[in-house]
C-alpha cells in the first residue's frame, strides 16, 4: 500500500508541476521566448501574500494583479527584448530572476514561509483502508486541469484566443494585416502571468517557501513542458504527472533521491525522445518565410563582407587586424607589473586580484560560448563545480593542487562533449535551462559520495603544509596565468576560421548553416571550450579556498555574475569582459555593507544595458574611438 500511496500522491504533485508549466509552455507558444523569471515570478506571488496576509481577499486580489504585472512588463521590456532578438529576451529574463529573488531576500530575509490554511492542508479523505489523499492536493489538481482546460477553450472557441493563435503562427503577416500584435503578445502575458500566480498561491499552500526557491520551480515547470511535449497544453499535463511520479517514486525509496529521480527520467526523455511524450516535435519557427528569406539574404551579405582566409591551411585573414608592436608591449609590461605585486602588496591585496582573476576567465569562457557562439547557458556552474572536485579527487589521490589544474580542465572539456549530446538537442532559452538542469544534476550526484565530504564538501589536501604568503603567492600566480590565457586564447582563436563561422552563426544560424557552415561541430566546440575556461576557474576556487563544497561550488550565483560581467562589459568583444569585470569588483567593494543589493544594481544594470546599449560599455566606447582589438 506504501507504493500505491507514493504513485497517487505522484500523479497529484504533477499537478503542481503543470500549473506551473503552463504559463511557461504559453509565453513560449505565442511569443516564443522562455522566461528565466518564470519560478521567481511565483514565489513572489507568495511573498505578496504573505505581505497582505493570508486571507481570502489576499489571494483575489494578487492574480488580477499579476495579470496586469504582465501586460505591463511584457508591453515594457520583454517586447524591447523581443524587437532585439532572442538572445536579448534570455539575458533581461535572467537578470529579473536575479533581481526578484535578492530583493526577496532584502526584504523577507532568507527564513522560509508558508501559508497557514488550516485544516484545508492537513486534512484528508480516505479512499481505501490505508490510502488518504489530502485536500489540498486534490484541489490543486482539480485547479490544474480547470486551468488547462480553461486555456483550451479560450485559445480555440474566443474570438481573443484565435487572434493570439493566428499572432503566434506568423507575426509578420499579422502584423501586415494591421493586428496590434504587441497588445496580443500583453494579453498572453497577462495570462501568463495570472497562471504564474496561482501556481505561486498553490506552492505557498503546498509546502514552505523562501526566496531561492524559483530556481527550482522553474526547473521543474521547464521538465514538465519538455516531457509532455513542446506546444501542448494536454502534454504540459502529462509531463507534470511523468514528473511527480518520479519524484515520488524516488522519494519511496529514499528521501534525498526525489528531485535526482526527476531529473534522470527528464535526461532520459531528452535522450531517447526530444520530442516528448506527446509526440508534439519541434516548435514551429518564429520566422515567416518572408523573414527568413530576408534574414539568409542579410547574413549572406554579411558573411560576405567579412575577410577571408588566405588559404585552406588556416593562414591569417585578409584585412585582419593585427595588435600593433605598441599594443603587445603595454600587455606584456602589464603582465609582468601584475606577476610582480605579490612583492610589493599586502596578501588582501592578492587575494581580491585572486577573485577578479578568476572571474575574468569565467566570464571570457561564457562571452566566448554566448557572445559568439550563441549559445545562452545559465548552466556553466557545473564546470565551475566539476573543475573543483576533480582538483580534490586527484589530490586526494596525491597530486599536487597546483599540477591538478590542467588535469581538471581537460576533465571537464571531456565532461562537456558528453553533455552537449544532450543539452543541444535543444535551443534557446530551452537550451539554456537544459544546462541549468544538468548543473543541479551534478551537484546532486556529487553530494552522494561520502569520500567527496557528501553535502558538507572536504578540504583539498595537500596545502596545509605550505607556507600561508608562498601559498597566496602561487596562488595569484596560477590565477593570473590562466586569465592571461584564457583571454589570450580566445582572442587568437577569434582570429581563425573558427571566428569566421562562430560571427555567421552568431549572426543567423540558420542562414549560416545554409552556407555551409559547419553550425553543430562549431557550437560543440566553443561549448567544450567555454567547459576549459569555466573548468579552470573552479580549480583555482579549490586552491584559494582551501575547500570544496557542493553548494557553493555547483551555486548559479557564477553564471549570474559571468553573465552580468559580459552583458555590461560588452557581449561579443575580448575587450567586455575586462571591462566589466573591473566595474563588478568596485561595485561589490563600494556596496559590501548592503548585503545583495550590489547583485541588485547589477541586474538592473545588465537588464538595461542588454536593451538600450546591448554592445556593453565597451562597445560604446570602441564606437566612439574604434579603439576593439577584435
Amino acid at each position: 500500500m506504501n507504493w500505491v500511496n507514493a504513485i497517487v500522491q505522484g500523479v497529484l504533485l504533477g499537478g503542481l508541476y503543470a500549473l506551473f508549466a503552463c504559463g511557461l509552455s504559453l509565453m513560449f507558444g505565442v511569443m516564443r521566448i522562455i522566461s528565466l523569471a518564470h519560478g521567481d515570478l511565483a514565489v513572489a506571488a507568495a511573498y505578496i501574500v504573505v505581505a497582505l496576509g493570508p486571507a481570502p481577499w489576499s489571494f483575489v486580489i494578487v492574480i488580477p494583479l499579476f495579470g496586469v504585472l504582465g501586460y505591463l512588463l511584457q508591453r515594457s521590456l520583454i517586447q524591447a527584448s523581443i524587437d532585439r532578438g532572442p538572445l536579448t529576451t534570455l539575458l533581461v529574463t535572467f537578470g529579473l530572476s536575479v533581481v526578484i529573488a535578492n530583493l526577496l531576500l532584502e526584504v523577507f530575509t532568507a527564513d522560509s514561509h508558508s501559508f497557514d490554511t488550516g485544516a484545508f492542508a492537513s486534512g484528508s479523505v480516505e479512499i481505501v483502508d490505508g490510502l488518504s489523499v489530502g485536500y489540498l492536493s486534490i484541489a490543486v489538481f482539480v485547479a490544474a486541469v480547470a486551468v488547462l482546460v480553461g486555456l483550451q477553450l479560450f485559445m480555440s472557441r474566443s474570438g481573443t484566443g484565435r487572434l493570439i493563435r493566428a499572432v503566434a503562427d506568423d507575426p509578420e503577416a499579422a502584423r501586415l494585416s494591421g493586428v496590434g500584435h504587441r497588445h496580443v503578445f500583453g494579453i498572453a502575458a497577462a495570462i501568463a502571468f495570472a497562471t504564474v500566480a496561482l501556481a505561486g498561491l498553490a506552492f505557498g499552500m503546498y509546502s514552505s517557501f523562501a526566496p531561492s526557491s524559483g530556481t527550482s520551480r522553474l526547473l521543474f515547470a521547464f521538465e514538465a513542458v519538455v516531457i509532455g511535449g513542446l506546444g501542448s497544453l494536454w502534454g504540459t499535463l502529462l509531463g507534470g504527472v511523468v514528473l511527480g511520479l518520479s519524484q515520488a517514486i524516488g522519494a519511496q525509496i529514499n528521501l534525498s533521491y526525489a528531485v535526482i529521480a526527476g531529473h534522470l527520467v527528464f535526461l532520459a526523455v531528452l535522450a531517447l525522445r526530444p520530442q516528448g511524450l506527446t509526440g508534439a516535435g519541434a516548435p514551429r519557427a518564429w520566422f515567416s518565410p518572408l523573414r527568413r528569406a530576408r534574414r539568409f539574404l542579410d547574413v549572406r551579405r554579411a558573411v560576405s563582407a567579412l575577410p577571408r582566409p588566405l588559404s585552406s591551411g588556416g593562414g591569417p585573414r585578409e584585412g585582419a587586424a593585427r595588435p600593433s608592436i605598441t599594443a603587445v608591449t603595454v600587455v606584456v609590461v602589464g603582465v609582468a607589473g601584475l606577476a610582480c605585486l605579490p612583492y610589493v602588496v599586502f596578501s588582501g591585496t592578492t587575494d581580491t586580484l585572486v577573485n577578479l582573476f578568476i572571474l575574468l576567465t569565467m566570464a571570457s569562457a561564457w562571452n566566448l560560448l554566448a557572445g559568439y557562439g550563441g549559445l545562452v547557458s545559465v548552466g556553466q556552474q557545473a564546470f565551475v563545480g566539476l573543475g573543483a572536485y576533480f582538483v580534490l579527487m586527484l589530490a586526494q589521490r596525491g597530486a599536487d593542487p597546483f599540477a591538478a589544474i590542467p588535469l581538471a580542465v581537460i576533465g571537464c572539456g571531456a565532461v562537456a562533449l558528453v553533455f552537449s549530446w544532450l543539452v543541444f538537442r535543444l535551443r534557446g532559452g530551452y537550451f539554456a535551462i537544459a544546462t541549468w538542469v544538468v548543473a543541479d544534476v551534478c551537484q546532486l550526484v556529487i553530494s552522494r559520495f561520502p569520500a567527496l565530504g557528501g553535502g558538507t564538501g572536504a578540504s583539498v589536501p595537500g596545502l596545509a603544509g605550505i607556507d600561508p604568503a608562498l601559498l597566496g603567492a602561487m596562488t595569484y600566480w596560477a590565477a593570473l596565468a590562466v586569465a592571461v590565457l584564457t583571454v589570450g586564447g580566445i582572442f587568437l582563436a577569434l582570429r581563425t576560421r573558427l571566428g569566421l563561422a562562430l560571427t555567421a552563426i552568431r549572426d543567423d544560424e540558420t542562414g549560416a548553416r545554409s552556407l555551409g557552415v559547419g553550425v553543430a561541430r562549431t557550437q560543440r566546440i566553443v561549448y567544450v571550450l567555454a567547459a576549459f575556461g569555466c573548468g579552470a576557474a573552479g580549480a583555482l576556487l579549490a586552491v584559494s579556498q582551501l575547500n570544496v563544497e557542493p553548494t557553493s561550488a555547483f551555486a548559479v550565483q557564477w553564471t549570474a555574475q559571468m553573465i552580468f560581467v559580459t552583458v555590461i562589459g560588452g557581449l561579443g568583444s575580448v575587450e567586455g569582459p575586462i571591462v566589466g569585470t573591473a566595474l563588478y569588483f568596485v561595485l561589490q567593494q563600494a556596496l559590501a555593507g548592503y548585503g545583495a543589493w550590489y547583485l541588485i544594481i547589477l541586474g538592473l544594470l545588465a537588464t538595461g544595458v542588454a536593451i538600450w546599449a546591448p554592445r556593453g560599455l565597451w562597445g560604446l566606447v570602441a564606437h566612439r574611438r574604434a579603439a576593439s582589438l577584435t
